[in-house]
């Protein structure tokens, strides 16, 4: 991964995002460290939770724990800390051509979808390019895209923990944090960045998956729904703390509703691939409905005596699952991929087969 420039890329945009970001909340974070540390308090676990449950939305296997940590750092260090002076300079422009009024009123309705969702979801693409086997179709688009969102939405509730201390006057900082995280985390995270940045991932996903006209024109409304929701959820309507659920369900149930088109296209398609595969003699009856479930992926492994037996399971099925997502899409295919993780099939299988009859005192664990 480190070998490729879209690596690099990240490593330099995240890092330039961490300045801005730094230039932008440092004075604060040093004038109110009680806050700032009560903030950090706050938010560390729920990022945590986040991605702990944003990884687990695939519904076959977790996703890998590095391509996910690269998402969130791209939302919340590169996209972050890039928006923050984008979106100065649009409202700025916006001000001097509407006038300040109405850039008072409108201007993060405008500049924050226009600005953020892009950036947000080129950390998909620098994925795709960074870690190719990482972005499949419009799940895995879906799920990356999420954790971005997720990422930019922790930096920037922590952003609004430091400016909530400034509102109440500077005199309660840790009760401003509290303040701030019931309202960012607690009644607005349901619907936030990472919602958005779902829907327009799994757009992006499809058209990285498969390239073609018709992927392209969804990966741009896609986006561009994303944009409308963003408008949305900013716009001064339905102002209120107890009217924040009626302004933040059409955001959640766009992303379910994508999550859930998303997550029975790759079903479907991963049992066609397990399907032929069963008949090309490379997978056993049966295997497919192991393969599709982690929870008797899990149980078969209690069955195996430990140690080696059990090793090689875990790697046959690895390698399997390494198969029908190679059929899937991408953006980097390798035409020998499918043909060399076939005959690593066979010799895993011929290797577990000779582990269980080999003498020894092991029994299997029941």
């Amino acid at each position: 991964m480190t070998g490729r420039p879209a690596f690099w890329l990240w490593a330099g945009t995240c890092a330039l995002g961490g300045w801005l970001a730094f230039d932008t909340a440092g004075a604060l974070v040093r004038a109110f460290p009680a806050g700032a540390l009560a903030g950090f308090a706050l938010l560390a676990p729920a990022l945590v939770l986040g991605v702990w449950a944003l990884r687990r939305t695939h519904p076959v296997r977790v996703r890998p724990l590095g391509a996910a940590l690269l998402a969130v750092a791209w939302g919340g260090l590169a996209a972050f800390g890039v928006a923050l002076p984008a979106n100065a300079a649009f409202l700025a422009v916006l001000g001097q051509t509407a006038g300040p009024e109405f850039a008072a009123v409108w201007g993060a309705t405008i500049a924050a979808p226009v600005n953020e969702e892009p950036l947000k979801l080129l950390g998909v693409v620098v994925l795709a390019l960074a870690v190719p086997s990482a972005v499949r179709g419009p799940l895995d688009g879906w799920g990356y895209g999420a954790l971005a969102g997720l990422g930019f939405q922790m930096s920037e509730n922590f952003l609004y923990v430091l400016n909530t201390i400034l509102l109440t006057g500077a005199t309660q900082d840790a009760g401003a944090a509290f303040v701030a995280f019931a309202g960012r985390v607690v009644g607005g995270a349901w619907w936030s960045h990472w919602a958005m940045t779902a829907v327009a991932g799994a757009g992006l996903g499809l058209l990285l998956g498969r390239a073609s006209r018709t992927n392209a024109a969804s990966a741009a409304g896609a986006l561009l729904l994303a944009m409308v929701l963003h408008a949305w959820w900013d716009a001064p309507v339905l102002p209120g703390a107890e009217l924040l659920p009626f302004k933040g369900l059409p955001i959640l149930l766009a992303a379910i509703v994508t999550y859930r088109l998303a997550r029975r296209g790759y079903l479907a398609r991963f049992r066609r691939a397990a399907d032929a595969e069963t008949a090309g003699g490379v997978l056993l009856p049966g295997e497919r409905h192991v393969l599709t479930y982690g929870r008797w992926r899990r149980k078969e492994r209690w069955d195996v005596p430990p140690g080696e037996p059990r090793l090689l399971l875990a790697r046959l099925r690895a390698a399997e699952l390494d198969l029908l997502e190679a059929g899937l899409g991408g953006i980097e295919r390798d035409p020998d991929e499918a043909e060399r993780l076939r005959g690593d099939i066979r010799e895993l299988r011929l290797r577990l087969d000779a582990s269980w009859r080999r003498p020894g005192p092991v029994r299997a664990v029941r």
